[in-house]
């Protein structure tokens, strides 16, 4: 049995009852996404497959969780599944399949930006010539969320005579190389971010 999900028509017919012989929804087999719309229609013909208009179409549909139906006959779709839809005029009707396909997955999400990047040790201590002072770029996104490996970190320094840095590939670390008395500025910077700090080198 077909459950009404809507039903309509003009109020007024010029067909007699018995004038209507058979009836067809168009398209029978039809499909639309979930949420999407589909506009059918009746053929109403008489015995001799003229075909007959101003009728009282009333529209059903078999499952109202799968899909439903305005009383001019467009089909909405409410989740994946196959229903029937059926038209009816004076007591004669007409059957149709409709399937509603799930619709797209939506576009995957790019990763979050960098909001902000620290350099650890923000104090660095002094260094000697030829010493050696590892350096980690932490970087966050907007919620203060750590960001894990695989973004891009560019580590500079503002007088490598004085201080010169060497990123460790694949890493957020890098090291600091001194190179004479003096003191330089270590930036990292990732996507427009950016931290600096200051390292001396002493006698």
């Amino acid at each position: 049995m077909l459950a009404v999900g809507a039903c309509g028509g003009s109020t007024t017919s010029n067909v007699a009852p018995g004038d209507v012989a058979t009836v067809a929804v168009s398209p029978a087999t039809s499909s639309v996404s979930v949420g999407g719309h589909l506009p059918l229609s009746a053929v109403v013909q008489d015995a001799a497959g003229h075909a007959l208009s101003g009728t009282d179409v009333f529209w059903s549909v078999q499952n109202t969780n799968i899909a439903t139906i305005s009383d001019d006959g467009v089909v909405t779709g409410v989740a994946p599944g196959t229903t029937q839809v059926s038209a009816n005029v004076a007591g004669k009707s007409g059957l149709g399949t409709v399937t509603i396909a799930r619709g797209a997955d939506p576009a995957p999400q790019g990763p979050v930006p960098v909001a902000s990047v620290r350099i650890s040790p923000s104090n660095p201590p002094a260094i000697g010539k030829n010493d050696n002072l590892t350096l980690t770029a932490s970087l966050t996104d907007a919620s203060g969320k750590d960001i894990g490996p695989g973004r891009t970190v560019t580590w500079t320094s503002s007088d490598p005579s004085v201080v010169s840095i060497s990123p460790k590939t694949g890493t957020y670390t890098a090291t600091a190389k001194g190179n004479k008395e003096g003191t330089a500025t270590i930036t990292a910077t990732s996507e427009g971010k950016s931290a600096s700090v200051a390292i001396t080198v002493k006698h």
